[in-house]
């Protein structure tokens, strides 16, 4: 089950906080949640992930078309407080370009991620 409420940051954002599971009906409800929001012009918006517990492939999907879709209207989605085993599955699939770590609501309002850790491959021997 998934729960979303919408708030709004003092930087004029929109900030959605998820809580539970992004799974096929769960990533259903936050592409309509998101896409709403950019319809009614409040295409600058944050996701807080801080109480996600599972992000499915159809939510990935579903955060980097709204990500384009808001770009398009002159605006951005950030995900903030992303839970490591969620942050790590972004890594795998290279989401981090395109979703970098904001570690709360606020850097995501204002732009502030911490830069990301890769390590480097390793050489073959």
């Amino acid at each position: 089950m998934l729960a979303l409420s919408v708030e709004s940051h003092r930087t004029g954002c929109a900030v959605v906080v998820a809580t539970g599971e992004l799974d096929l009906a769960g990533a259903r409800r936050v592409l309509d949640k998101l896409d709403r929001l950019v319809t009614e012009g409040r295409d600058r918006i944050v996701l807080d992930m801080s109480g996600v517990a599972f992000c499915g492939a159809q939510a990935m999907s579903a955060l980097v078309r709204t990500r384009a879709r808001a770009q398009r209207a002159g605006g951005w989605l950030r995900l903030a407080a992303v839970p490591p085993h969620v942050r790590r599955v972004f890594g795998r699939m290279d989401l981090d370009r395109l979703f970098p770590h904001y570690p709360d609501v606020a850097a995501a309002a204002t732009g502030r991620a911490i830069p990301a850790q890769r390590t480097p491959p390793t050489k073959a021997k």
